[in-house]
């Protein structure tokens, strides 16, 4: 499937990957079973079945060694619900 170069942290202490932003880059997989693709099939199809996901081509920014904000604050209201 196509992809999408993007840039975002990495946090190891949960495993999370925080997008940031997106340069816009886009890479072609050149399948003709992806609608986001050149060589789509279906160009003019009205209903078109073929998979419409793109995936990150992720670049890490910064290498966090704790958990990301998210899961910081779901553990702490977890601990206060006790």
């Amino acid at each position: 499937m196509c992809k999408e170069e993007c840039f975002g942290n990495q946090y190891r202490g949960c495993g999370h990957y925080v997008r940031l932003y997106s340069t816009g880059n886009k890479t072609d997989c050149g399948s003709p079973d992806c609608f986001h693709s050149s060589a789509h099939k279906h160009k003019t199809a009205r209903t078109c079945h073929c998979s419409r996901i793109i995936y990150d081509d992720r670049r890490v920014l910064n290498l966090f060694q704790e958990p990301c904000d998210h899961c910081k604050e779901a553990n702490y209201d977890r601990g206060r619900r006790r």
